[in-house]
């Protein structure tokens, strides 16, 4: 079980990554339940992304998870930028 505070700042990436997709993609409807590529993410959308989540947050997102998983997974997968 995660910490309160691991929780609480993962839940912010989670919110950062769909706020910046849903500005990005002009899709309001975006949810972290989402599939990346269901939303019209595509490689171009993902570098940019990562560069975003990079910067905000000091994360890198793994492309793969990105892909094939949904927009929280994703957050929740992401690792410090090395």
């Amino acid at each position: 079980m995660n910490a309160p505070s691991e929780t609480h700042a993962t839940a912010i990436v989670e919110d950062g990554l769909v706020e910046w997709l849903r500005a990005e993609l002009d899709d309001p409807d975006i949810v972290s339940t989402d599939n990346f590529l269901d939303v019209g993410g595509h490689s171009m959308t993902f570098a940019r992304l990562n560069e975003h989540v990079g910067q905000r947050f000091g994360l890198s997102l793994d492309r793969k998870t990105t892909y094939s998983e949904a927009l929280g997974d994703a957050a929740r997968g992401a690792q410090p930028v090395t």
